[in-house]
Parts: C-alpha cells; structure tokens; sequence
C-alpha cells in the first residue's frame, strides 16, 4: 500500500511580488514537485498590483481587478497559506518571520520578494509627498489626490501637481496623469516633470528622448531639468539653492529604500542596505534563504529596481526553490545587461527602446496592451470543474467549512426527536436556546459548543474566529464567558510542522480568549486529514438571561454585521471570491460579539439570537416561533458583505445553502421576486456573524447609534414585529 506523502518543510515567502506570484504559478502547475512541502505566503495587502498597469490604472484605462494579481485566489488554488500582515523583522539565525499582528512564523526555507520602501534619501518633508512605492499604497492616495483636484478644478480652483523624477516611471504616470484629468477646463491642472539631471529618460537612447519630450508637450506637462529637491514644504519644493516651485501634491518616482525589516536581520546585505544574493537568488550568508526583485542586491550583476527584473527572475527563483529542496543543483539566474522600455502616453500610441533600437507608433501601444494582459491572465486561476459547481446533486458538490459545514436544521430536528434525551434538575434551559442554562449556587451557568472544519488558510486566523463564533452564544444569552476548552485536529505532517500548526492555531483562539478575560482550562487534540476547532464555552449569567422567546409586538429588528460569509467562503473553495471580498469576510469574522451586549443591557434589551449556521431568517424563524409572532423584514435594509451577491447570482452558493431554503414555506413575499439573490442570502450560513436583537422602537434609533459607534459600522435596522399568534411567519418585502 502506498503512503500519501505528509508535508515535511515549510516554505515562507515574504511578499506578493512578481516573482512570488511566479512561484505560485509554478506550484499550482505542478503540485508534485511541492507534495511534502507547507507553504506560506505572508503579503501586506490580499491584491499585488502589476506595475506595468499602474499607469493605465491612473490614466482610467485599467480598472482595479484588471492590474492586480489576486493573492487570495492564487493561495487557494495552490492550496498555499496567506496571511494578510506586515512583517517587521525576521532572524535567519532562529529561522522565524516576525509580523506586525500575527505570531512568528518559522521556516526552513525563506524567500524574499517584498519590493522596497520610498526612496526619499535625505530631502526635509514638511508637506505631504506620495511615493509611487509600495504601489497599494500609493493608489489609497492616489483616490484622495484624484478627487482633492477634480474637486478644486471643478471650483475654478487652479492646483499643481509635480512629478519627481523622470525616468520612465515617471514619464509614464505624468503622461497618464495628464490623460486622467483630459478635457478638464485648460490651465486649472499645472502638472509638472521634475529631474534632478540635466536630460530626462538617462539611458535611454536620443530617439526615445524626444519622442517622450514631444508627448510630454503636448500632453501639457512642463518639464523641469536639473532641479535637484532638497526639501518639502507645504505648498512648494526647494532646491539647493532655495528656488522653489509650487507643489500642491507631489508624487515621488524616484530612488528606492530597503525595507526596515532586512536591515537589522543578520543576512548579508549589499549595495544601498538590500539583501544580497548570488547568482542563484539565494542570500550569500545564508543557503536557506532566497530573494528577488527590488528586495535583492545581484552580486556582480547589479540592476535598476524595475518590476521587469522581477518578473525575469520569477521563474528562475521557483525553479531554485524547488530544487534546494529536492537536494539538486541549483539553476543561475543571469540578469539581461537591457530590458526592453515600452512607455504608453495613453492617447492609443507608444514608443518602445532597447540600446540603439527605437520604435513608436499604435501599434507599439497595442503591443505593450497584449503584453500586459498576457502576463496578467497567467495568475488568474480557472474556476472549479463544471462537475463541483452548484448545478450538480447537492451530496456530490464540494463541501463547505465553517458553519456552511453544519447538518441542515430539518435534518437535525429529525434526529434529535429520535434520540430520548434526559433530564436534569439542575437544567434551566436545555437545547432550543443559544447555550444551555444550569442552576448554580451563586449564578446560573451558560455552556455552548461548537466545532467545524479549518474554513481560512491562515491558522492563527482560523483561531481567532473559532474563539468569537464559540462565544458568540454565550453573548447572545447576555451571559460573561469565563472557561473555556478546545478540541483541536492538526493536518497530519511531520511533528515540527505539526507543533507549528497546533501553537497558531491554540495562539489564535487564547489571543481572543485573553482579549475577553476568558481562561483557557483544558481540552482534546488529534491528528487529521483537515484541520478542524471546536470551543466548549462555560459562562456565569448575572441578569436575566437574553432569549428568542420575549420578542413583542411592535419590537424592531437589529443586525449587528452584514450578511454573506457563507456564499464568499463557498466562492474562496471555487476559486471565484475576490481577495477584497474574503477580506471584508475574515474581518466580520473576527470581531467579537461581546460589546454589543453590553449595549444591550443598557437600553433595557430582552431578546436576542446570534445569526449563525442557520442563516438570518433561520435564526429570526426560532426566535418567532419561540415568541409567537409575525414579522416584516425590509429587504432593501438589509446589509450585505461586498461581493456576496454578485457570488450567488453566478451560482455559487454553500452546501447548507438548500438546506437552509426549505425555510421559505414559512416566508411571504411583497414585492419581491422569489429569485431575488438578496432573498437567497437571508439564508446564506454565517460564521461568527453577528446578533439579531429585538428592541422597543422607541429606543431602535438610538441604540443603532450607539452599536455604530461601537465599531459595528454595518448594523442595521431591518425589520419589525406587527402581530403575535402566528408563530413563525416572516413577510419579506422590498
């Protein structure tokens, strides 16, 4: 019998660059070469941009998905763990990556691809300067400036904006810049092109040149050589010899830093304080340890720090990674002595050089379109076969985590009601309820359980989320969790990677635990195909406890987080969420419930339920027929996660989903359609979502105020109680 072979080595790659990004493709492409090896991703946003775009993205030609890479998609189909965080240090001695919200992670091998960091070198800065370096962060920026002039320019305002540095970064963005803001009244945009030399475009033959200067021209760009800044005031740069020009906004394209987190690491570092690398990409103080892209100093073979570099080095690093694993020599990389410069002036035409060669016209620009869109389509990972889409049997469709993982309610009720359950006189409130309720000396106690498959990548995330969704129905009972045990079940691999699981998994969930003044008392662990986590929740209740029983008529209808976990995990496992969708779910996740009841307390609240596997209407439907009423939900009220609909209008949808549906023989319809997909969504599984509180109208507003405030920006109110003694009816209009 043939063993299945059990990850053995952890691979960490810092950094969603080009080169990484080629790293990913290589392992999605050929699984085999990485069976034994974990692989981690640690990245400082879930979409890595591709530079060569970012032009077209300011010039409005690139929307945001068509220039970046989605990290989240590419990590999920190469079954590659991301966590989303920024690293702050890493110690090759003790073989750990250290990040700024996540436990240290350590490693057996370690590539480096994190880009650098702006390149301001000594000039004062008093004013605000945007670096086009990290690129994510200078397209947060580059909305605010964006608006900030259209705004002013709409005003009749005149407003400057000033270019530093004119290689062919900065050429391009002035070019693209002044396309942007085309057909704008002329004269209210002063846009200019800064250079410290006394030419633009230095190394770049004299074709290219005047082509650049021509466009520029026309474009309205003025030009502005040998103007070397020394500082930035608030509303001008000043050169050495105290000239100044006015600068509302500056965008920086010049020079690059190494990060803060190589520089006191212990690796050998190169020119300008980046790591430096042999021509094998591997660090020339430690074989372990490998980097490209503007991170990495070539020894010997020192270039520009252009994304074009990156991506050439790209396949060249996954190569060498696999083998220094494997035990086999490892392959050189030899850097091209000039790379090819396309620069687009986003009016249809470009100009492309390399040495001597020069070549300008539509069809250059065309050229460099079709080399874009190639390169991005590679990273752009298919959806899952026809045969795991929702069209298929629901038992043959992939299997959802999370609470998407539950047994359906019908399901569940059948088997308890076949299963003589007994009593006990110390039992207050059994099963029904969110937690049990035993009768105590000094104070009832809450108990609650829950348990599911690994549904994030990220292990220490996973816990977290574990931890909130376990307490959540202590919250939702008003009760203060204070015990707590973890099952816990590891993914079988080699006892290092084994112990390294366990710890970030068991650190999440104590993190939250802490974070609550919850003490962790004991628990169960075991090996398994699938991670999975489970909390027992023990609590003290000190008030009346918080029901789904004591809804009355006239009450409002509070949600406390948007809907739609469940719909973008089922999209993660198909390759189909967005990076920025799962983000906005891994966040709602991991916040907790617990201040929320607190509120609650306040404004005299007496019925709760916390919106889980069973979806909103599911919950609302317990708490209804536990308080024989009939209620209206607004439709139109409602929030949803971002993407959440789009996903389930393409098909996909949970595995609990059907299940969850059968609910709607108990729903009205005014005005909607019964394909609404928002309709569909009431009854999307949620994991760790938020509360559903009954509240006196009187006090709705007020207390929505105060839970927005409180951090839970999407609370809402969404519906109403209007009659009691129909138990269980819910009219959904829109």
């Amino acid at each position: 019998m043939k063993h299945p072979i059990i990850p053995s080595t952890h691979l960490v790659l810092v950094g969603g660059g080009h080169s990484h990004v080629q790293v990913l493709k290589r392992l999605m492409m050929r699984p085999e070469e990485r069976a034994s090896l974990r692989v981690s991703l640690i990245a400082r946003e879930v979409h890595t941009p591709y530079s060569g775009m970012l032009p077209g993205h300011v010039a409005g030609m690139y929307g945001f998905d068509e220039m970046h890479i989605d990290l989240a998609k590419l990590c999920q189909a190469t079954n590659v763990r991301l966590i989303v965080d920024e690293v702050e240090h890493i110690d090759p001695q003790a073989q750990v990556v250290i990040g700024k919200s996540h436990p240290a992670l350590s490693y057996e091998l370690l590539s480096l691809n994190s880009g650098a960091s702006p390149g301001l070198g000594a000039i004062e800065v008093a004013g605000g300067v945007t670096p086009v370096k990290p690129i994510g962060r200078f397209l947060e920026a580059w909305k605010e400036i964006r608006t900030s002039i259209s705004e002013s320019i709409a005003r009749g305002k005149r407003i400057s904006l000033v270019v530093v540095g004119a290689g062919a970064g900065g050429v391009e963005l002035a070019l693209a810049i002044a396309k942007a803001f085309e057909g704008s009244e002329p004269g209210l945009l002063d846009l200019k092109l800064v250079e410290s030399q006394g030419e633009i475009l230095a190394g770049h033959n004299s074709f290219m040149r005047r082509w650049a200067q021509r466009r520029l021209s026309e474009a309205g760009v003025t030009i502005l050589k040998g103007f070397q800044v020394a500082k930035r005031e608030p509303k001008c740069l000043v050169n050495g010899q105290g000239e100044q020009i006015r600068a509302d906004h500056v965008m920086w394209t010049t020079g690059v830093s190494a990060p803060a987190f190589i520089q006191h690491s212990g690796l050998s570092l190169g020119a300008g304080g980046f790591v430096s690398v042999n021509k094998f990409l591997q660090s020339t103080s430690h074989s372990n340890v490998f980097a490209a892209g503007d991170v990495a100093d070539l020894k010997g073979q020192s270039r520009p720090k252009s994304g074009v570099y990156a991506v050439r080095a790209g396949p060249i690093l996954a190569e060498n990674l696999v083998r220094i694993y494997d035990g086999r020599p490892l392959k050189p990389y030899r850097a091209q002595a000039k790379a090819l410069a396309i620069i687009g002036n986003y009016q249809g035409s470009a100009a492309a050089s390399r040495g001597g060669f020069f070549a300008a016209g539509r069809s250059v620009f065309r050229v460099k379109q079709w080399i874009d869109r190639r390169f991005m389509k590679r990273f752009e990972p298919a959806p899952m076969a026809q045969e795991e889409t929702t069209s298929e049997p629901q038992e043959s469709r992939m299997r959802c985590a999370g609470c998407g993982s539950k047994l359906p309610a019908s399901l569940l009720k059948r088997v308890l009601a076949r299963v003589d359950i007994a009593d006990h006189e110390a039992l207050m409130q059994g099963i029904g309820e969110d937690a049990a309720l035993i009768r105590a000396e000094q104070q009832p106690l809450a108990v609650s359980t829950d348990h599911f498959p690994q549904m994030v990548s990220d292990t220490y995330r996973f816990g977290r989320i574990a931890a909130h969704h376990g307490m959540s129905d202590l919250h939702a009972m008003g009760a203060t969790p204070q015990f707590a045990l973890v099952n816990l079940s590891v993914q079988l691999m080699s006892p290092a990677l084994m112990e390294e699981e366990a710890y970030l998994m068991l650190k999440g969930v104590n993190d939250v635990l802490q974070e609550e003044g919850v003490t962790l008392v004991g628990g169960h662990s075991t090996e398994s195909e699938t991670a999975q986590l489970g909390c027992t929740l023990i609590g003290a209740l000190s008030e009346a406890p918080l029901r789904k029983s004591t809804l009355d008529l006239g009450d409002e209808l509070i949600i406390t987080k948007p809907l739609g976990v469940g719909v973008i995990l089922a999209g993660d496992m198909r390759h189909e969420a967005r990076g920025r969708w799962l983000e906005g779910a891994w966040r709602v996740m991991d916040h907790s419930n617990g201040p929320a009841i607190k509120l609650l307390r306040q404004f005299g609240c007496t019925s709760c339920t916390d919106v889980t596997g069973f979806g909103f209407l599911g919950h609302l439907s317990e708490m209804l027929r536990a308080s024989k009423c009939t209620a209206e939900v607004w439709l139109d009220k409602v929030p949803f996660l971002s993407g959440a609909v789009e996903l389930i209008e393409s098909g996909v949808e949970s595995s609990l989903q059907r299940g969850n549906e059968a609910l709607l023989a108990d729903v009205e319809l005014a005005v909607v359609r019964p394909s609404d997909s928002r309709l569909r969504l009431l009854m999307d599984p949620q994991t760790s979502g938020g509360l559903l509180i009954g509240v006196e109208e009187g006090s709705s507003n007020e207390l929505l105020s105060a839970l927005r405030k409180a951090g839970y920006s999407r609370a809402a109110i969404v519906g109403k109680v209007i009659s009691s003694g129909s138990a269980g009816i819910m009219r959904v209009k829109a």
